[in-house]
């Protein structure tokens, strides 16, 4: 949690900004909206905070934020200090950070914003003046409520109505020419000169003796929309002026275009950067900006269709599949509901843009809801029934992507559905999963080393909702971090944790961390540890100074030791469990399968661990045993490297398995299971 403090009372003579902090009546509250005078609690203005903790308010509700199949709705690209979101439901919103406790979370200004196609009916619009706040009237029912706030482009009726500028001629003052698809005002009488105007801003002379033309609009404007009188009339303000061929009602005009993101269409709900454009997807859709001018998606600038000008590019097949996901690199990769596809250049000699751009599908799988992930050169992503994960990677022999299963030899780890996923590359290539039944799951995953192994890792009594992973403020690892809901004292509860830190060499024994939701005491000897509300009524495990204390459970809030302890590690049981494939050492005749067999001894070797049970099953554990003469009752033992023999009980069968568990909070690394037994040549 971020706290805030010395937050300045209320001034009712300042001009406060969203994302400004003021104290009133004891109570911290966030501007929302910019104001002068308006005093909290005005909740058009103030947002009250709890306590001291920082909290900006969002457009989003909790149920928006989940997909129907338990999988996350919003999508997010970053840039430095701002992350742009997108939801369907809602416009897209940019959360900019100014500094630790002053944040933002606004609409997107687009300028402008992404247009529909031109309006292709007789219906005509004209604005009652090209600047400042206008009235639009349309000659049919055009506009309803819905449309304030909306953004509308309006194009003049007609190019042919302004005179081409031509060198050599007289002009008079206040004479409208066009050129280089621009319209222009002339400031002074005189004869044009022999150098076109091209600008796109200000004014400039056409000669050395010529006439000074301002620019005046690129034949069309847009204006937004502010205030609705009924299906024909609208008040509007002009953003980028409207062209005087489309005001007045001599020149109502056909040429015009509402938003394309809108209430009624729906918003974008996926959103990324490629070849330095914000881009953003909905349907079988995608809109990119102007490039580098990531809030600009005109598709003409200043008259002229350009390479870096924004375009859109919907994507035409067989089948029209919604787009579910975007995945940058050398090309953008797009998942959609029935199949994936890669957007790129056309042609490698000239840039990414209007002119220059391709879709191609790759491969016919479907993707569902869930965002991939890149590791190295693959993009890991969620076939659409959530069951399958499957790495995309370009393949030069196939000259395209290809896709296989990477859950083919493991499709019992994720039977329940992946909701959510994440990539940790530091310490290891993992990339953590949460599935429909709230189970985390990892998949070890490198491609240079052949290696894809699956690992489910159950929370005792949780239900993992999500999954992320950030660097740790060392730089030194990646940190998973998982949203975890309980029940706990019967209440539902939600808890933000992360994976600490795993045992090195030299790592003291007291800061092990092998428990499920774990707080640390650290301080003078103590037999009582407080501040554990959070695990009302739960069994925890417990870790006194590196050694193991036996299981307690909290009551108010509290545990009570049966020793004082200076570090207490203090969490829910987090075990582990290992089972071997029947084992197979040959037989008489091939192999042992399917033949009566008994085992007799079996070696767990082990790297820095300790605790632990082993036997052929639940019922038949037997403790593995490490302390030495050497180490004195009373003290923690240090971890155990090496190999242990276990007698193992039982009698001869059909089946022989061996079973690892770890029970404790410590750690346990098994490097080998090794099994001596006897295998019959009978049946």
């Amino acid at each position: 949690q971020v706290q805030v403090s010395g937050v300045a009372a209320y001034n009712g003579a300042t001009a406060y900004v969203a994302g400004d902090l003021v104290e009133s009546a004891g109570i911290n509250y966030y501007c929302i909206l910019a104001t002068t005078g308006n005093a909290p609690p005005n909740v058009t203005y103030w947002y009250p905070l709890s306590g001291t903790i920082y909290e900006i308010p969002t457009p989003y509700t909790a149920a928006q934020l989940t997909n129907a199949d338990g999988s996350f709705a919003l999508r997010f690209a970053q840039t430095g200090d701002v992350i742009y979101m997108t939801l369907g439901d809602v416009p897209p919103y940019a959360l900019s950070r100014y500094g630790a406790t002053r944040w933002t979370c606004a609409k997107v200004a687009f300028s402008p914003p992404p247009f529909k196609a031109l309006n292709t009916t007789a219906t005509t619009i004209y604005a009652s003046a090209t600047t400042g706040s206008v009235t639009l009237t349309a000659s049919a029912a055009t506009f309803s409520a819905a449309r304030v706030g909306e953004y509308i482009y309006l194009g003049e009726k007609d190019v042919r109505d302004v005179a081409q500028w031509e060198a050599g001629k007289a002009v008079g003052a206040g004479v409208l020419r066009r050129s280089d698809g621009k319209n222009y005002l002339s400031l002074n009488a005189a004869t044009t000169g022999g150098t076109k105007p091209t600008h796109s801003s200000g004014a400039a002379y056409d000669g050395d003796t010529g006439v000074q033309w301002q620019f005046q609009d690129p034949g069309y404007g847009w204006a937004q929309i502010t205030a609705y009188t009924d299906t024909t009339h609208v008040t509007a303000t002009v953003v980028s002026q409207i062209p005087s061929g489309a005001t007045g009602s001599g020149n109502a005009s056909t040429r015009w275009a509402f938003q394309a993101w809108n209430a009624t269409d729906g918003y974008p709900t996926n959103v990324t950067f490629f070849r330095e454009r914000l881009t953003f997807a909905r349907d079988s859709t995608l809109w990119f900006s102007v490039a580098a001018d990531f809030q600009n998606f005109a598709t003409e600038i200043a008259g002229v269709i350009s390479a870096d000008a924004g375009f859109e590019r919907t994507i035409v097949s067989d089948r029209v599949n919604a787009i579910r996901w975007l995945s940058p690199g050398d090309v953008l990769l797009v998942g959609t509901l029935g199949d994936e596809w890669a957007v790129v250049e056309a042609t490698t000699t000239d840039p990414f843009g209007p002119a220059n751009c391709k879709t191609k599908r790759q491969s016919v799988y479907g993707s569902s809801l869930v965002a991939p992930v890149r590791v190295g050169s693959d993009t890991l992503f969620v076939q659409k029934a959530g069951r399958k994960v499957r790495a995309m990677a370009f393949r030069f022999e196939e000259d395209g992507f290809e896709s296989p299963d990477v859950t083919v030899f493991a499709e019992h780890v994720t039977k329940s559905g992946v909701i959510d996923s994440a990539f940790q590359q530091e310490p290891w290539s993992v990339v953590w999963c949460a599935r429909s039944d709230g189970v985390l799951v990892g998949l070890t995953f490198n491609r240079d080393q052949d290696v894809v192994a699956w690992h489910p890792h159950p929370l005792t009594g949780g239900v993992c909702e999500s999954v992320e992973c950030i660097p740790a403020p060392d730089a030194s690892r990646d940190d998973l971090w998982v949203i975890v809901r309980y029940t706990i004292n019967g209440a539902t509860r939600r808890y933000i944790a992360f994976l600490e830190q795993q045992d090195e060499d030299g790592t003291d024994q007291a800061d092990w961390a092998y428990s499920d939701m774990m707080s640390t005491y650290d301080g003078a000897p103590a037999t009582t540890i407080n501040g554990l509300d959070y695990l009302e009524g739960q069994l925890v495990w417990v870790l006194v100074d590196g050694a193991r204390h036996p299981d307690r459970t909290v009551y108010g809030g509290a545990i009570e030791l049966q020793l004082p302890g200076s570090k207490v590690q203090v969490g829910l049981p987090s075990p582990a469990y290992l089972e071997t494939m029947n084992l197979e050492a040959g037989g008489e005749g091939g192999t042992a399968q399917g033949k009566i067999k008994r085992v007799h001894l079996v070696t767990v070797r082990l790297h820095r661990s300790l605790g632990g049970q082993a036997g052929p099953d639940d019922s038949g554990l037997t403790e593995l045993r490490y302390r030495s003469p050497s180490v004195p009752m009373g003290s923690a033992p240090p971890p155990y490297t090496g190999d242990v023999d276990v007698e193992w009980p039982g009698d001869y069968g059909g089946r022989a398995t061996v079973v690892v568990k770890k029970d404790r909070p410590m750690p346990m690394t098994v490097v080998a299971v090794m099994p001596q037994l006897v295998t019959s040549s009978g049946r």
